[in-house]
């Protein structure tokens, strides 16, 4: 399935389908569930830019055909089949998505549909469904009970792979025998062949995309089915507008294209694209340069290799300029792309240990899916949260639950909000106090440990460090029999007097620390009494 002779698109779906085989093999989460959401939103917006490129195929095609029909109007009557075509299952994949959209909330498919900016009717974003983690629909709409037999109906799964299998067909019937790279790429994109699942059992492709599997994952895989029809359309387009040109056309404008297999990396590994020209030449090879002036090398097919490795988690852009040798002379054009990377997920959802402290910074990491993280804002219900270094601080909570929520922007500029994550807070744990790490389990202290001691020292066993100081305390010196003498100090340092006391103290001798009062250090929160310390000198 990852074989190096297929074309990059196909590499990059094949990628997909073992990340898609890999997930579902886990106990999938919202955060998934949510990130397949935001993947069906992309393949959506995939599907509708191969519409619209091939729109303007079409309006060319139809002007050609008006001013030559001796020339292209039979291959414009060819391309008019390939739409309606194209149309019909794209509409009937997107019938199914809506049907079963609406059966797993409970709504009416009208309230599900819309026009968008542009007046096209839409299906609501997937992001917006309340049962993304349904399994039944897709399961009993597409398959039914027995996955190694599915449905054979012409509403099922199977129903699907024929239409689009004869959709393919007749494409490659057009493509004929000029048409071969075309005809293998078409077999490569719409391959229905059995697969293994991840646990090495060989499944047919209608359960291993449909059955048992989430709803958010289905639709996401009926929105790939629309872009790669879609996608089909337009290089059948494209190609039939080819070949009914001349052959000495010249091409009035050049741009370059940059095909990324993946535009999503995880860390440490590389970034993989196809730089060329558009209008490519194999007679006029061009030279593809990196932005500081490394060559890229160059293969028969007029295809740039680019390879940069993932050495930073974000966005990271790549520049450059392509340097062939055109009708005006050596001209150059600079092409441009980004790519994410992003770190390994790891979704971990503790339930026992989502605590907040009040008083103190609290270390959150918040991180969305195959979103940057430059581009996440966070909110708290309770007290603020900030930005600290790669992460953010939760302080100032004041009830006793706290819900933090994400606003990730998207790639198109539109806004989704994540969340939330519910913690509990509380007030920190009692600290106790310390002479030299003595406290009041303790009954003796060395000499020289008391000598040396700065002052009385105030913690909790929590993973916040030294957040407590001691306010004021009581220091009280015995020897002996005789009345003990006691010292009033203010603040955690001993005072000149106390360390005049230490200066000559003995073993044998006896101190007494009471009377202590302790607060954060920031100076939030009450002031807490403490327990007394009482040691004896040896």
């Amino acid at each position: 399935m990852a074989s190096a002779k297929l074309p990059p698109r196909q590499k990059m779906i094949n990628m997909m389908y073992l990340v898609l085989t890999a997930i579902l093999a886990l106990n999938v989460s919202k955060e998934v569930l949510d990130a397949f959401a935001i993947m069906d939103a992309e393949l959506v917006r995939s599907e509708r830019a191969h519409e619209q490129r091939s729109q303007v195929e079409y309006e060319v095609f139809a002007d050609m055909a008006k001013r030559f029909p001796e020339k292209f109007a039979v291959k414009h009557e060819e391309a008019m089949r390939v739409r309606a075509m194209a149309d019909s299952i794209v509409r009937n994949l997107e019938g199914i998505k809506t049907a079963a959209i609406a059966k797993a909330d409970g709504l009416e498919p009208r309230l599900l549909r819309g026009p968008d900016a542009t007046g096209r009717d839409t299906l609501r974003a997937l992001l917006m469904l309340e049962k993304k983690d349904d399994r039944d629909v897709l399961t009993h709409a597409l398959v039914g009970s027995e996955p190694g037999s599915p449905r054979t109906d012409n509403g099922s799964a199977h129903g699907i792979r024929m239409r689009i299998t004869a959709f393919r067909d007749s494409l490659k019937g057009l493509a004929g025998e000029k048409g071969q790279a075309l005809s293998a790429s078409l077999d490569a994109l719409f391959d229905f062949s059995d697969r293994r699942d991840a646990s090495g059992t060989l499944n047919n492709w209608e359960s291993l995309n449909f059955y048992d599997v989430p709803l958010a994952a289905g639709i996401a895989t009926l929105s790939k089915l629309q872009a790669d029809v879609r996608a089909a359309e337009n290089d059948m387009v494209k190609w039939l507008y080819r070949s009914a040109e001349l052959e000495d056309y010249r091409f009035g404008t050049l741009t370059t294209a940059v095909v990324p297999q993946s535009s999503l990396i995880m860390l440490g590994d590389s970034f993989r694209a196809d730089v060329f020209l558009a209008a490519y030449d194999p007679r006029n090879p061009a030279q593809v340069r990196l932005k500081d002036g490394q060559e890229l090398p160059t293969g028969t097919d007029g295809k740039a290799k680019l390879r940069v490795r993932g050495n930073a988690i974000g966005e990271q852009r790549v520049e450059g300029t392509i340097r062939f040798d055109g009708p005006k002379g050596i001209e150059e054009i600079p092409y441009a792309t980004s790519y994410q990377v992003m770190a390994p997920l790891l979704v971990a959802s503790p339930t026992k240990m989502n605590v907040l402290y009040r008083g103190v910074e609290n270390p959150i990491e918040l991180s969305v899916p195959g979103v940057p993280a430059e581009r996440i804002q966070a909110g708290i219900s309770t007290g603020r949260i900030t930005r600290s270094g790669n992460g953010w601080v939760a302080t100032g909570m004041t009830d006793s639950k706290a819900e933090v929520f994400a606003t990730a922007t998207l790639p198109d500029g539109s806004t989704r909000r994540i969340g939330p994550v519910v913690f509990r807070v509380k007030n920190l744990p009692p600290p106790s106090a310390y002479v030299r790490d003595k406290g009041s389990a303790d009954t003796w202290i060395a000499l020289n440990e008391l000598k040396n001691a700065p002052g009385v020292a105030v913690k909790t066993n929590t993973e916040f460090g030294d957040v407590w100081t001691a306010k004021s305390y009581t220091f009280s010196f015995q020897r002996g029999s005789s009345n003990p003498i006691d010292h009033v100090c203010q603040g955690a340092a001993f005072s000149s007097d106390i360390k005049q006391v230490l200066a000559k103290v003995k073993p044998g001798d006896k101190i007494v620390i009471e009377n202590i009062a302790a607060q954060l250090s920031n100076g939030h929160g009450p002031v807490v009494k403490l327990g007394a310390i009482a040691l004896k000198v040896r």
